[in-house]
């Protein structure tokens, strides 16, 4: 019995173990996980409905619209071409003078001169061709000019021709153009041999310039300075002339300029007066044909080139 008895309280101390060991196991608190094996925290939502950045990639930004060009200098927003008008055209002297506008051609009247410091007309080739009136020969006062112009009596016996400086010869296509030319407004005493010679030359010069390149702006002046001689009531003589001519070949435009001192020269040395137009501004403090682009008129006006503007000695 004895070892029964020993073997049943065996029996009874490892259950006895077992159940206090499987309480303590119950009534135990757990111990919190390892910060590494803690879960993180759920990150907010992203805002609907924008996708998930792993899901669906984002659709690409729109790219706004590209600003607005500035009008590149050498290519203008306009024809230059359409500039070529008589609206258009205009002169800034430093000389007071009047603004005077006749149906082809405009003048700035100097009435301390009685007579213009520039004229300005489009010249047309193909008008030029067509041109077949005789010269009127019409002199008289301009009822344009506000301060009145010069008189017939004013180159009476003075020894001075009655000088154009738009040519009569320009507007052999229309009647009223051609009679506008002999306004005395439209005058400027010139020496006869310097009139009927040199002047004339390249007076047909330029028309030959304008039957090729079919479009020209031209201006026309005295060079008027302080003290030069007079004739009649303060009409004054001037020592040299001008001319500046422009044109526009495709995108560009090209220009030259005369300056003529006012004596005797033989028709044939035309091209010796040839100069930039910058030369020319210089020495009448006239800024021609404003309307241009200033890229553009600078380019012009600084320089000209002989292969543009070739001289061939005619014949009236």
């Amino acid at each position: 019995m004895r070892y029964p008895l020993l073997w049943i309280l065996g029996l009874l101390a490892t259950g006895l173990a077992t159940y206090w060991l499987l309480e303590r196991l119950n009534t135990r608190t757990p111990e919190p996980a390892p910060r590494s094996e803690m879960p993180a925290p759920a990150s907010p939502e992203p805002p609907s409905p924008s996708p998930g950045r792993e899901s669906l990639p984002p659709p690409p930004p729109q790219s706004a619209p590209p600003p607005p060009q500035a009008p590149s200098k050498k290519e203008p927003a306009y024809p230059i071409k359409s500039l070529f008008h008589l609206k258009h055209i205009s002169a800034q002297s430093k000389l007071p003078c009047e603004v005077v506008a006749h149906t082809y051609y405009l003048l700035c009247y100097v009435e301390a001169h009685e007579q213009p410091c520039w004229t300005a007309y489009v010249l047309e080739g193909q008008k030029l061709k067509q041109g077949h009136l005789r010269r009127t020969q019409d002199f008289r006062e301009d009822p344009k000019v506000r301060t009145h112009s010069a008189t017939l009596a004013d180159y009476r016996r003075s020894g001075y021709d009655r000088g154009h400086l738009v040519p009569a010869g320009d507007f052999k296509w229309d009647s009223i153009g051609m009679s506008e030319t002999f306004y005395l407004s439209n005058m400027s005493p010139q020496l006869h041999e310097f009139n009927a010679g040199i002047w004339e030359a390249i007076e047909r010069t330029v028309r030959s310039w304008a039957k090729q390149k079919g479009l020209l702006v031209v201006y026309t002046g005295p060079v008027l300075r302080p003290n030069l001689k007079k004739i009649g009531q303060n009409v004054s003589v001037p020592d040299t002339f001008y001319k500046v001519i422009y044109t526009v070949s495709g995108r560009e435009v090209q220009a030259v300029g005369f300056l003529v001192p006012h004596r005797s020269f033989p028709e044939n040395m035309v091209a010796r007066f040839m100069v930039s137009v910058d030369s020319v501004e210089k020495v009448t403090g006239i800024d021609f044909f404003p309307a241009l682009p200033d890229d553009i008129e600078e380019k012009a006006e600084s320089r000209w080139d002989k292969s543009q503007w070739p001289v061939r000695f005619t014949k009236r």
